[in-house]
């Protein structure tokens, strides 16, 4: 009772107590003044190490790491083209839009035309278009009979992309259109008759009509890499008809950590034309099945680049019934001395079949009434040096080459044999080339030089060199000794750009078959002048989008002759303008 008793006092005392000290608080929060702010000094901070030390006794040491690269040297493979008598090259088309057109139209009524666009259907698949046009009236004041012609290609190709294959097709036309406008004068009457006929009685015009349907496959695998197939027909306004099936195949296969690529090569060609040279009723026939293997491997070893390759080849002749093999060397040596001095040589070889389309490129004047075969390019050895010093580049290349069966252009005659010429078609006027057969050795020297003055103009130059010996023909038909270009380009703003070409063609020799035989030989060769031929351009850009440009072609006014009797028009000059767009 008593312990309960003071349990209750003790907790009125503490009551009381608590009470008390609240009412006596003199303390609020809302007047607390803080006298001095807390600062901490830095030995306050926890400082770390930016690379703390590490004691292990098993770390392990970095390796230092040397880079190099190596620079493998390319052998040159620069091919001069050919001289054209009466065009130059064209100005390389711009970039900066996907789609380019031109026209233009000059003297003669000369009229070019082109345009290369390309439609993106979507992310992986786009549509090229291609078109190039060249005519002229004629108007060569020399030649009386009809000299006009036309040139007019269009091409279509579709294209499209995945991740492991991209495949395209297309289909090319072409046109062409030329006249037998060329024959000797001196056979010409009192009468301004040919043979009896007045000249009005020829029609010298022939047409060509070429169609090519292609398509490839380029893969991403280990072995086949690509596929072409090519199918080609050609006609003319005579009947002629040539077919073409072309396949190539690459492949790549590993031996020895060296790659070893293979090239499969399949072709037909057949053709026919309704009749022989002045022989109406024989016509010509002629079909060659050839199948091509060709190996290659590429070594390093040091400066020295190798590649060392093997070509076989088998050949039908499908109407005749006869077969033959080839086999050509395909190798290639590089070594570099320095980045200024690279030495270079091997040897080459191959068949080269010749068709009407390829006959045709040459010298559209050909009559259609060809023997045509193919060309055995046994060999061709090569040895040369190339470089570069500062902004000057060059290649000097000597050559030996051995050919069979070399295809020679060699002028249709008026008097065939003993026989007396009557002609019963328009290109039996003398007036037309024809084929003729033999094997060819050829000793050449040629000469490559460009110069970069600076960024904006540059210079470029090839000299040539040819020594021929033939086996048969007392001379080598429209093959000069000398050949020489010489080329510049100067960008003088970014509207102005001029061009300019000049070439030399040297003499040659033409070949015709003779009415009486002459110190036993069947054949009558003239001489045809070289010549020179200079053009020049000027081109300037409005804006962005529309260009201006003035060409003068042939600006000696040389009416000299690419074929014998067949002159070439005089000053050409041609103005026109561009315009570069996105669709």
């Amino acid at each position: 009772m008593k312990f309960k008793l003071w349990c209750l006092l003790l907790t009125c005392l503490s009551h009381f107590v608590i009470l008390a000290q609240r009412e006596n608080d003199t303390i609020k929060t809302e007047k607390l003044i803080i006298i001095k702010q807390y600062s901490p000094t830095l030995n306050d901070a926890f400082k770390v190490r930016s690379k703390p030390i590490i004691s292990d006794s098993i770390k392990k040491q970095q390796k230092t790491v040397e880079y190099s690269i190596f620079s493998v040297p390319v052998a040159s493979t620069f091919t001069p083209s050919k001289g054209t008598a009466s065009s130059i090259s064209p100005q390389a088309r711009p970039y900066s839009f996907q789609n380019y057109a031109r026209l233009g139209a000059g003297n003669f009524t000369n009229i070019m035309a082109e345009f290369l666009g390309k439609v993106y259907l979507n992310r992986y698949q786009d549509l090229e278009v291609d078109f190039d046009h060249f005519s002229s009236a004629g108007g060569i004041e020399t030649e009386p009979l009809d000299n006009n012609f036309m040139d007019t290609s269009l091409g279509l190709k579709f294209q499209s992309s995945d991740r492991y294959l991209v495949w395209h097709a297309g289909v090319d036309i072409d046109y062409k259109r030329y006249n037998w406008y060329g024959f000797d004068e001196d056979l010409l009457n009192d009468s301004n008759q040919l043979f009896g006929d007045d000249l009005s009685v020829i029609d010298p015009l022939q047409t060509y009509l070429g169609l090519n349907l292609n398509g490839g496959l380029d893969f991403d695998s280990d072995y086949i890499k690509t596929l072409d197939l090519n199918v080609k027909n050609l006609t003319d306004n005579y009947n002629s008809s040539e077919n073409e099936v072309d396949i190539n195949s690459g492949f790549e296969f590993y031996v020895a950590n060296n790659s070893l690529d293979l090239d499969v090569n399949f072709n037909f060609l057949s053709g026919n034309f309704d009749q022989q040279y002045n022989i109406p009723d024989n016509g010509i026939k002629y079909g060659f099945l050839t199948t091509a293997l060709q190996p290659s491997m590429q070594f390093e070893i040091d400066d020295l680049f190798l590649d060392v390759g093997l070509k076989g080849v088998f050949l039908n002749d499908t109407e005749i019934k006869e077969s033959d093999f080839f086999v050509y060397p395909k190798v290639k040596a590089t070594y570099k001395f320095a980045e200024e001095f690279m030495l270079y040589g091997g040897l080459d070889g191959d068949l080269n079949m010749n068709s009407y389309e390829s006959v045709v490129d040459q010298n559209p004047f050909v009559s259609p009434t060809l023997f045509l075969q193919p060309t055995d390019n046994a060999f061709t050895g090569f040895t040369g040096l190339n470089g570069k010093i500062k902004t000057l580049s060059y290649n000097l290349k000597v050559f030996y080459q051995q050919e069979n069966n070399y295809a020679f252009f060699i002028e249709n005659s008026a008097v065939p044999g003993l026989l007396v010429f009557e002609p019963q078609n328009n290109f039996e006027y003398g007036n037309s080339f024809s084929l003729i057969y033999d094997d060819l050795t050829t000793f050449g020297l040629s000469a490559e030089a460009n110069y970069e003055a600076f960024d904006s103009f540059n210079v470029g130059l090839s000299a040539q060199y040819f020594n021929f010996s033939l086996d048969n023909l007392p001379v080598a038909p429209y093959l000069p000794e000398f050949k020489f270009s010489l080329n510049a380009n100067y960008q003088i703003t970014d509207k102005w750009f001029l061009h300019s070409t000049l070439f030399y063609i040297g003499e040659r020799e033409s070949l015709r078959y003779t009415a009486i035989p002459l110190n036993d030989t069947f054949f009558d060769s003239s001489g045809v002048d070289g010549f020179v031929d200079i053009n020049f351009g000027i081109d300037y850009q409005l804006n962005e989008r529309i260009g201006l440009f003035i060409t003068g072609r042939n600006l000696l006014d040389n009416n000299y002759q690419q074929w014998r009797n067949f002159d070439v028009q005089g000053i050409q000059v041609m103005g026109g303008l561009s315009y570069q767009f996105d669709w």
